[in-house]
């Protein structure tokens, strides 16, 4: 029987729905390695890689798979070709994202950079209110974060409002003096030389932005004496229904602590 041009589009829209809901929720191989090291440990539950980033991240470590799993969600929707992948994606993304906001400590290390891909997130779903909200809240939460300032910056330049874009990016410049890409904006935004006066930041402000880019190798021994280190791993640089396969509890979290 020969479809009509109708149900032959939602056909394919449902084929097309129905690829993207096969992939797996865990990211693949391939996947996890653009992710940051404690992603791989977070789903390897119970390693010495695992142990080693719970010591360093303190509790709330245990939702951060949510968060890797957002920023999976969105590598893929950049991958996506058909608009229901990308919608798709960008769904998982913000579901797994906002699970952090909800869950995680506002002082969780990550929290910047998760309300930062929220803003990312709805900035694509063109919904600029919440952009802008998550977007601020990030640099509330961490002012020494350029991302979230050139993502604001950026958002105001394509709404045709360059003053108070270079606004936004004079005041990542004075927490971020020295960051190329925030001194380039300030440039092509008009600012004049030389760039905005530095404002020094606290010594607690210091010890945040202290990250290792990666942990050393744990060993059992070093891990169980592990005492709460002072730094932090960096941010990385940038549902549709999850499958029921949790815990009786919560079958939508598959990770999640009891």
């Amino acid at each position: 029987m020969k479809l009509s041009q109708p149900l032959l589009f939602l056909a394919l829209a449902l084929v097309s729905i129905s690829s993207h809901a096969l992939e797996p929720w865990v990211p693949t191989d391939t996947e996890m390695a653009s992710l940051p090291p404690f992603c791989k440990a977070r789903f390897n539950e119970g390693s010495p890689e695992y142990k080693y980033w719970m010591s360093a991240l303190g509790k709330d470590y245990g939702h951060t798979h949510h968060y890797c799993a957002g920023v999976n969600f969105l590598n893929r929707y950049h991958r996506a070709r058909s608009k229901q992948g990308k919608s798709f994606n960008l769904n998982n993304a913000q579901t797994n994202f906002e699970y952090m906001v909800s869950h995680a400590a506002p002082s969780y290390s990550l929290m910047p950079d998760v309300h930062s891909n929220l803003g990312k997130v709805f900035s694509l779903k063109n919904q600029p209110a919440q952009a802008i909200t998550h977007l601020n809240k990030a640099i509330e939460l961490n002012p020494r974060q350029p991302r979230a300032y050139s993502m604001l910056a950026d958002f105001y330049s394509g709404i045709k409002q360059p003053a108070k874009a270079l606004e936004i990016i004079t005041d990542g410049l004075r927490h971020n003096p020295d960051t190329k890409s925030l001194q380039r904006r300030y440039t092509e935004l008009g600012g004049k030389l030389p760039y905005p006066e530095s404002i020094e930041p606290t010594p607690a402000a210091e010890a945040e932005a202290a990250k290792p880019e990666e942990p050393p190798t744990p060993t059992p021994s070093s891990v169980e004496s592990a005492a709460s280190p002072t730094t932090v791993p960096p941010a990385p640089v940038e549902t549709i229904a999850e499958p029921p396969i949790g815990s009786p509890t919560n079958p939508y979290c598959r990770f999640c602590p009891d």
